[in-house]
């Protein structure tokens, strides 16, 4: 009987220590579940929560990147359209009879030297090594997660524009100038306000990932967060029955000695 009782005494100290552990690991790491057999359905959920936090907070970033990229194409479509006020101010000046070719040729220098720098700019804008304005690259996919953003980019090339060809030798030139160049400055104004458009979608689509994230991450903390108030109690609760555990082994003990010495 003694031999039972010792047995069943030490099978409670190790499942009552266990317990304890497992408490204490609790209050440490601040989490419930610290491994499946914690709560095998519970790390389910958390794991599926935790998959769709990491998958929402990426989407928020791509969308970040996606209005960065929107931004640089349409600083430089702004650095465009004061270019082409610029020529169409000197495309206006030559039209004005009081001057003769050989001035208009002067301002067509002018007049030249400005639409290759608009070619350049188209040629050269990138983000991230990306081309976004020579039409290399009509649109660009923003994953969101579970759905996708496509943006639509312009080729402001002065050949797909109507650019290229412009001069100012003579009035008529001239003339046939500023007309291209009016042309030119509606079509700019579309794309700009398409781009801005595109940038509100995604900062929209970037702000319902950040609440959706917010209350993912809500709901897996009340799974998976440690209640600190229920588990100091039990931890207390665990720690008294450990002590008393420990004060009923050394009482099996001594009276175990005192029959022994009985015997002997």
């Amino acid at each position: 009987m003694a031999i039972d009782s010792i047995s069943t005494n030490n099978s409670y100290a190790n499942f009552n220590n266990r317990q304890l552990d497992s408490t204490n690991e609790s209050l440490a790491s601040g989490s419930r579940i610290n491994r499946s057999a914690d709560d095998p359905a519970g790390q389910a959920v958390v794991t599926a929560m935790t998959s769709q936090i990491n998958v929402q907070d990426q989407g928020v970033r791509n969308a970040n990147d996606g209005v960065n990229l929107m931004q640089t194409a349409d600083g430089a479509l702004e650095n465009i359209q004061s270019q082409i006020q610029t020529l169409t101010g000197l495309s206006v000046q030559a039209m004005n009879g009081t001057y003769n070719d050989s001035q208009r040729q002067a301002m067509n220098q002018q007049f030249t030297q400005t639409l290759q720098g608009i070619d350049q700019i188209a040629q050269t804008t990138q983000f991230n090594g990306m081309n976004l304005l020579n039409g290399e690259n009509a649109s660009v996919n923003i994953a969101l997660g579970g759905s996708q953003n496509e943006l639509q980019l312009a080729d402001m090339t002065n050949g797909s524009t109507g650019l290229s060809g412009l001069s100012l030798n003579s009035a008529d030139d001239a003339r046939a100038a500023n007309e291209m160049l009016t042309t030119v400055m509606e079509g700019l104004q579309e794309t700009r306000s398409s781009m801005g458009a595109q940038q509100n979608a995604l900062t929209t689509a970037a702000d319902n990932l950040m609440n959706q994230n917010v209350n993912t991450q809500a709901s897996r903390a009340q799974i998976n967060d440690t209640d600190y108030a229920k588990a100091v109690t039990e931890q207390t609760r665990e720690q008294v029955l450990q002590q008393a555990q420990i004060a009923m082994q050394a009482q099996s003990n001594q009276s175990q000695s005192d029959v022994l010495a009985l015997l002997n």
